[in-house]
């Protein structure tokens, strides 16, 4: 079956028609058995013979097409296509699709995603026409749908698409809000797209559905709500331990929430049954999310570099690793990274907060302005705008930029009162203004019904200031226990134990000389001991302030929080300032 040469040579042996059948049954096989580039060849031959019998009449031709049905015209040019687009031969398939006249629903939808997601020059009304055809024939094409709304197609005129399209099935009505919630996860509002679909789940028959389920947390995760996110994501892995959906994001929020390597390893185990050939991108990003949670950057860049390689759409992927490149100090690289990323998830808030940090790290200060404005506009009803915003003005040190900045903290707290970020935010700007009382009792209020490890942290240094060392003590322990490795709570363990022992060395030798003098200089030693300990950890290691703003939600690694503003060097006071007009003008856009 291998050599058709015999078949050529001597028509005595067969026919044509018995030729072009074996040539159909051979290509057929091969392309099961993902020979991808042998069925490219044999299929093309296979059709330039339909062509050459065409102009025969054959009548064999006509009876085998309507025999099997994978064999006519459409289904191969079908078959060419998916062959071209396995060896990376993209606008060949593309090319293939396009010369079929009469295409159906499958050929469409294939030709829209390469179109989407390999189509060089190809503008986007295009591709939206591409899946406009698909729904034309299919209004129930949930992909087709989700990639229109993507696109930035408005959810209204997909649904009349939809309604307008065909006869509908009955018990469709879970539709409409399905659309609605996809139009307000990819317009940047993802807490009413939670609340949509988690009114899909409450009222229809979709109830504890795994892609539902993964859309929930999806969306949670995307609005900064991790405890949550980790909820629902961690459900839909329950009901399929391979949905990479949810264990992907799943996977991130475990870092967000402190998670212990081993329950990030219970994500691997269903993975551990797969050969090698079975891994795809979201395989690969699953390892590196766990080297990098374990702290080995290097294994999980070249990880993030494997999955990027398979699919280079792979959002969490370019995510991590301009997080990761970010952390090597290559800026101008990861600033590269994360404009990928933007191009293909504008809707995604890490991507500015990973910019801004990139801009910031370089002294690009009119880039990382334009990413504080886009962030605010883009997400009006998400807290982690304004308070990106709100940190960069505070981290400034300048007195009008702070005011602005809590007034950002102030919106933001208007939008999500319990979003921890904002809580240190509008924390550290109380501290600054001298309000240390007010300071406490708004972190206290917050740790008391959502711990936090940086929260418990930031309210053990202002209460080392307040000289409770009993206090500060205490919470550094309940930050420890949520994160025992936390370097901020151990090092503020440290220093307040360096600080008792001060306090006994002092108070030995003025035991007897005389006990009021004792007191007073045992006092101001311990207090000065514990404000150089808290001190010392407003800038652990010397990190830049804004560095905060990369990994604000993580609470594993080594960065500042928002317990002291960044002292600006005189020589670059003026070029380390934002301008005026920047933060005022999206200051009255929010007042209006």
């Amino acid at each position: 079956m291998r050599d058709t040469g015999v078949l050529q040579n001597d028509r005595n042996v067969a026919t044509l028609e018995m030729e072009y059948q074996t040539m159909l049954y051979l290509s057929s096989a091969n392309f099961e058995e993902r020979n991808y580039r042998m069925a490219c060849n044999q299929l093309e031959a296979v059709v330039m013979q339909r062509k050459a019998m065409l102009r025969y009449k054959s009548s064999h031709l006509s009876a085998i097409e309507v025999s099997y049905s994978q064999f006519q015209d459409v289904e191969l040019s079908y078959r060419i296509a998916v062959c071209y687009k396995e060896l990376g031969e993209h606008s060949m398939a593309i090319s293939t699709l396009q010369a079929v006249k009469s295409r159906t629903p499958r050929l469409n939808m294939l030709l829209a995603r390469l179109l989407h997601h390999h189509g060089r020059g190809v503008s986007k009304s295009e591709i939206a026409v591409a899946y406009k055809d698909v729904l034309r024939d299919c209004p129930m094409s949930l992909t087709a749908i989700e990639a229109l709304i993507e696109l930035g197609i408005d959810g209204s005129e997909v649904h009349s698409l939809v309604v307008n399209a065909a006869p509908l099935p009955k018990n469709i009505e879970w539709l409409s809000s399905w659309i609605k919630a996809h139009a307000q996860m990819y317009g940047c509002k993802h807490r009413e797209a939670a609340k949509t679909f988690q009114h899909l789940n409450d009222t229809t028959m979709l109830r504890q559905n795994e892609h539902l389920l993964t859309k929930i947390g999806k969306c949670l995760y995307y609005y900064g709500n991790y405890r949550q996110a980790e909820q629902y994501l961690a459900m839909a892995a329950m009901i399929n331990p391979h949905n990479m959906n949810a264990l992907c994001p799943l996977a991130v929020v475990y870092g967000y929430n402190s998670k212990k390597k081993a329950e990030q390893e219970k994500l691997m185990t269903p993975m551990r049954i797969r050969g090698s050939g079975e891994f795809t991108s979201a395989h690969w990003f699953l390892y590196s999310q766990l080297s990098y949670m374990s702290t080995k950057n290097e294994r999980a860049l070249i990880f993030t570099d494997r999955a990027l390689a398979i699919d280079p759409r792979n959002i969490e992927a370019l995510l991590l690793r301009g997080k990761l490149i970010n952390e090597l100090g290559r800026h101008k690289e990861a600033i590269d990274v994360f404009r990928s990323a933007q191009c293909l998830a504008p809707y995604r808030f890490e991507v500015y907060k990973g910019l801004l940090a990139s801009y910031l790290e370089l002294k690009r200060l009119k880039d990382a302005q334009t990413m504080c404005v886009l962030a605010v506009r883009y997400f009006p009803t998400s807290p982690r705008g304004y308070t990106m915003l709100g940190v960069t003005l505070f981290s400034r040190g300048n007195a009008d930029a702070k005011k602005s900045a809590k007034k950002f903290a102030e919106k933001a707290l208007q939008i999500d009162e319990h979003y921890p970020p904002s809580i240190a935010l509008m924390a550290g700007l109380l501290q600054d203004e001298g309000a240390s009382k007010d300071a406490i009792k708004l972190l206290r209020k917050q740790v008391t019904n959502y711990p936090h490890p940086n929260l418990f942290a930031m309210l053990a240094e202002y209460l080392s200031e307040e000289n409770d060392f009993d206090g500060a003590l205490h919470f550094f322990t309940l930050a420890l226990r949520i994160e025992p490795t936390f370097k901020r709570a151990l090092k503020g363990v440290r220093e307040l134990t360096k600080a008792a022992r001060n306090s006994n060395v002092a108070s030995k030798p003025s035991a007897s000389t005389s006990g009021s003098g004792s007191g007073s200089s045992s006092s101001t030693n311990v207090a000065g001991s514990g404000n150089a300990a808290v001190n010392a950890m407003a800038t652990p290691c010397g990190t830049p302030n804004h560095e905060w703003l990369l990994d604000c939600e993580e609470v594993s690694n080594d960065v500042l929080e928002l317990s002291s503003p960044a002292v600006v060097p005189q020589e670059d006071a003026e070029s380390d300032t934002f301008s005026e007009p920047f933060w005022q003008d999206v200051d009255g856009e929010m007042t209006n």
